[in-house]
């Protein structure tokens, strides 16, 4: 791990030097849909956004941007757009041109605290034209309107290749609902987000389901910020499994990916410094997974039974546990060092028997130590990727890591689409001990498309392959917007190179190094989701 930190940090120190810097929050033809971005942007990171005018092969475009930003400025908003689960890209001083991919959600949709995948924006070649101002609605909104309320509506429907080894049915339709509110006060120094999610499911009771992803207050001073009550927090750079993010707890129902979260009560001090900014979080009161039920799809061939979980700590759900963080921008290098101690929000899955003498499987939690470091190098058109972690609570330490890269092609073949190509490698040096995790010897390759039309039409396609058994999980996932104020999403698992579970010794099908995959060759799925805005 020292030896990681060091190599990041000498090729930070030689790429550094460019200077002030700018953060992009995407580029419309319409100048209205620039405008009233901007005035969300800047509500939300309680920041003035702007809007630059600028010409591109004879077409104008629109573009939501902050102005120059010296490092220590710029890690502040950068913080505020990733706690917001906002996109941006930096655009680096002494490149007018150069995009730089961040944290990703659709623009002209209302925030998700979901971060989405990584995209680029259309690259205007004459990038020097750009005017920035201040959007004129701007200010007659910040004081005139105090707060912001989004609804989001959704009807989903999954639709499974074969029955479940249980004979569960092969179609899951589902509808969810979720609010964002945020309303703002004292000059926008205090705040409150408040974030209710519900989804009723129609085969699975364990997937209907009601939690407050966010609920929480913010005081932001000249050079901290606090947070204090359910907050969502999101670690890590790499695509297609983050090692280091370990605040909030997997809402698994929701989605195999884990990159749904529950909501996690805390006090979160962030304080913004010259040489970086640190992150303490006290967190206070744990989360339980949550697990499809025996009706339920995605799951293993076992149930289990939330209802009988065990603690390591004799605190159990009360247990505090804390977190501190330090990230930096050096150059286009961006680092986080993070250590946890705490719950791990990783179970270890017991065999036990109900009342009724039914086999289960029983969440046990330990007490672990954990220790990360997530890095990003931006060099051109190529994306350099690491989270690394040392973990103790699970027998002996172990170290994990995932290493890659992603290429973006701007303006592939000569159109305005852009596309990413994703490599990726996942590594677990407790091979195969490694029970809380399918991915240890795993090379994982995709590609992204973005359209860059006015529907913001995306689409992710990949595939997981352990190098060791052949197992493979295949991945596509879609959005497009319909209109305004609608979306459609499309996604999709295919899962081989495991045999299917043996009915008459499920218990070592579960403990199968070879086939850790093997409840899910059932599972194959494609899933539509409509999402009505308000």
């Amino acid at each position: 791990m020292i030896r990681l930190v060091g190599l990041v940090t000498l090729l930070a120190a030689a790429a550094s030097g460019h200077g002030a810097d700018r953060m992009v929050f995407g580029s419309f033809k319409n100048s209205d849909n620039a405008h009233n971005w901007a005035a969300r942007v800047g509500q939300l990171l309680q920041a003035k956004i702007g809007v630059g005018v600028l010409d591109s092969d004879g077409e104008t475009w629109y573009r939501v941007t902050s102005g120059a930003l010296e490092p220590a400025a710029y890690q502040d908003l950068e913080r505020r757009a990733a706690n917001n689960g906002i996109r941006y890209w930096r655009l680096l001083g002494s490149e007018d041109a150069a995009v730089v991919p961040g944290i990703a959600v659709n623009p002209q949709t209302p925030v998700r605290a979901r971060p989405a995948a990584r995209a680029r924006e259309p690259a205007p070649a004459n990038d020097q034209a750009t005017v920035v101002h201040t959007p004129p609605a701007l200010a007659e909104r910040e004081s005139a309107e105090p707060f912001d309320v989004d609804i989001d509506l959704g009807l989903q429907a999954r639709t499974y290749a074969k029955s479940g080894f249980d004979g569960q049915s092969r179609f899951q339709p589902s509808f969810s609902a979720s609010v964002d509110y945020y309303r703002r006060w004292d000059q926008d120094r205090q705040s409150l987000t408040v974030s209710p999610f519900v989804r009723l499911d129609a085969e699975d009771d364990e997937r209907t389901h009601f939690d407050l992803r966010e609920f929480y207050w913010s005081r932001v001073g000249d050079d901290w910020d606090l947070h204090v009550g359910v907050k969502q927090v999101f670690w890590g750079v790499t695509e297609f499994k983050h090692l280091v993010d370990i605040v909030n707890q997997t809402d698994l129902v929701e989605n195999i990916d884990g990159e749904d979260k529950l909501g996690q009560p805390m006090a979160h001090l962030s304080m913004i410094r010259n040489w970086g900014i640190v992150d303490l979080y006290v967190l206070t009161g744990f989360r339980e997974r949550t697990f499809p039920g025996e009706d339920g799809r995605l799951r293993l061939v076992v149930p289990v039974d939330q209802d009988r979980a065990s603690y390591e700590s004799g605190a159990g759900q009360s247990r505090i546990d804390g977190a501190i963080r330090w990230s930096h921008n050096l150059g286009p290098v961006e680092l986080g060092v993070h250590h946890f101690t705490g719950t791990s929000r990783d179970p270890q899955l017991l065999p036990g028997l109900t009342n009724a003498g039914e086999v289960v499987l029983r969440p046990n939690y330990p007490v672990i130590d954990q220790t990360g470091l997530d890095a990003q190098a931006i060099l051109g058109d190529w994306a350099l990727k690491l989270e690394a972690i040392s973990n103790s609570g699970f027998g002996d330490r172990y170290t994990a890591m995932n290493a890659g890269f992603e290429r973006t092609l701007v303006g592939f073949m000569g159109g305005r689409a852009d596309l990413g190509v994703v490599a990726e490698y996942m590594f677990d040096d407790r091979d195969e001990a490694a029970t809380t995790t399918l991915f240890e010897h795993d090379l994982a390759l995709g590609t992204r498309w973005s359209l860059n039309d006015v529907a913001d039409t995306q689409a992710l396609v990949g595939v997981i392959w352990d190098v060791e058994t052949d197992e493979y999980v295949f991945k596509v996932e879609g959005s497009r917007r319909l209109g305004e104020t609608w979306t459609l999403l499309l996604e999709g698992r295919v899962f081989g190179g495991a045999d299917q579970p043996d009915s008459a010794a499920v218990l070592q099908s579960l403990t199968d190094a070879d086939n850790k995959s093997a409840s899910l060759q059932r599972d194959d799925f494609l899933q539509l989701e409509l999402t009505r805005y308000f």
